[in-house]
């Protein structure tokens, strides 16, 4: 049985297509923290990308968490190339690379 629509309700790929939507938004911000994650994946290679991760992108600084003390080590001594790669590549306004140690993992 088919339900009836509410009168109301907007179709979810209106709110995908309409730019000021938070829905689309929110869509065009996780592209935007993908494509720097494939990027930083590129410019570390392994086995080093697959301990960084992108945690934000605000405000000309980039945030990423590393996995261990030894990937964020070798992330802070080349961000200078890190931030022209990502200028290069993205087109990135980034100034800045702030590093972190990844928060443990939540059990329970």
């Amino acid at each position: 049985m088919k339900h009836p629509r509410d009168p109301d309700a907007v179709d979810i790929g209106a709110h995908l297509s309409d730019p000021g939507s938070s829905l689309h938004k929110l869509f065009a911000r996780a592209g935007q923290l993908g494509a720097i994650q494939a990027a930083l994946a590129q410019w570390a290679g392994e086995p080093l990308a697959s301990s960084l991760n992108i945690a934000n992108e605000r405000d000309g600084t980039l945030v990423i968490y590393a996995a261990s003390a030894a990937a964020l080590t070798q992330v802070r001594f080349q961000q200078q190339e890190l931030i022209h790669f990502l200028r290069q590549r993205l087109g990135l306004n980034i100034t800045k690379i702030e590093t972190k140690i990844s928060p443990p993992a939540s059990g329970g």
